[in-house]
């Protein structure tokens, strides 16, 4: 089994994988209570036997946290969902760890973020549970990590195979563009000849502004709309309470489309590729108007990230 494991925590949804094992649930934690059999999910979480985490918590704890905290290193519910993702990933497994922070708070939060990843076997053991299983035991090791600027994990997993070779020649000779459309936080990172352009950075334009718009239409259309953290099954679906919302979360995607457009603008740069990345980056791709854009996935992150865990330590 490959000792790479690639995290991606971000505020609204949290991924990571480790040898073709993923995690993907939602940055969420809840007070844990008692629950019909019937009701429990081969992918609900619980953490220490006291706390629901990610799908299990959004569904069903009357109580819920989730933080807008920018300081991974210190968020509360950060660290549940870190430690819940790692111990389910690698148990008491010796692992070598990539991740990224947002551009803008990459070289303040860096030092303090690795810390605490390569401290974390030194709290001791604590104990998760999947499922209808019993709790276990875990105490995952991080052995060494690396932290990259976000958004570069998407450049790399476009440009290089999964042994970590280039495989885009030609295209890693041109100048990038990646935009990674996070829930709060949009990361522009300029790439150019194996460089991050001085211009990258972070600014507050994510999900959570057409999320919020949405949340006014749909208001006006039925008198009451869910919380901003229920919304992405009426998303996906495209209904909510029999009424359908797909007008409206076009309408809403396309305004967020227009200020990424305006931040792209701004670094005042012509780029040869755009690569358009998040969870909800199918919902603005049309909207860009950008040359030579490419759409990739919501795991693209997490595949990047294993991808320069396996160049960085061949």
């Amino acid at each position: 089994m490959s000792n790479i494991l690639n995290l991606d925590l971000g505020f609204k949804w949290t991924k990571a994988e480790r040898d073709g094992k993923f995690y993907r649930q939602p940055t969420i934690v809840g007070e844990a209570k008692d629950m019909f059999d019937q009701n429990i999910k081969s992918d609900h979480f619980v953490y220490n036997d006291e706390l629901f985490v990610g799908n299990v918590a959004l569904e069903f704890s009357d109580i819920k946290y989730f933080s807008l905290n920018n300081k991974k290193a210190e968020a509360e519910t950060s660290d549940v969902v870190m430690k819940t993702t790692l111990g389910y990933l690698a148990k008491k497994d010796k692992v070598s760890l990539v991740s990224g922070l947002p551009i803008n708070f990459y070289f303040t939060q860096k030092a303090p973020f690795e810390e605490k990843l390569l401290g974390l076997a030194d709290q001791g053991e604590y104990k998760i549970r999947k499922g209808k299983g019993k709790s276990y035991p875990v105490q995952p090791i991080v052995e060494r990590c690396k932290t990259v600027p976000q958004g570069l994990g998407i450049t790399m997993d476009y440009l290089l195979d999964d042994d970590g070779k280039i495989v885009r020649l030609k295209e890693a000779k041109k100048k990038i563009l990646t935009a990674d459309l996070g829930f709060y936080t949009l990361n522009l990172l300029g790439f150019d000849k194996s460089t991050i352009m001085k211009e990258s950075k972070s600014v507050l334009v994510g999900v959570e502004k057409a999320y919020t718009l949405l949340q006014t239409y749909i208001q006006k259309l039925t008198g009451h709309t869910p919380a901003i953290y229920e919304l992405d099954p009426f998303v996906i679906s495209g209904r909510y309470q029999g009424h359908n919302i797909v007008p409206l979360i076009r309408r809403a995607f396309k305004s967020l489309a227009l200020q990424i457009k305006n931040e792209i603008e701004s670094l005042n740069t012509e780029f040869d590729i755009y690569l358009i990345a998040g969870g909800a980056a199918r919902y603005i791709f049309d909207y860009l108007d950008l040359p030579n854009k490419v759409l990739m996935d919501q795991l693209a992150q997490v595949r990047g990230y294993g991808k320069i865990g396996k160049k960085s330590w061949k």
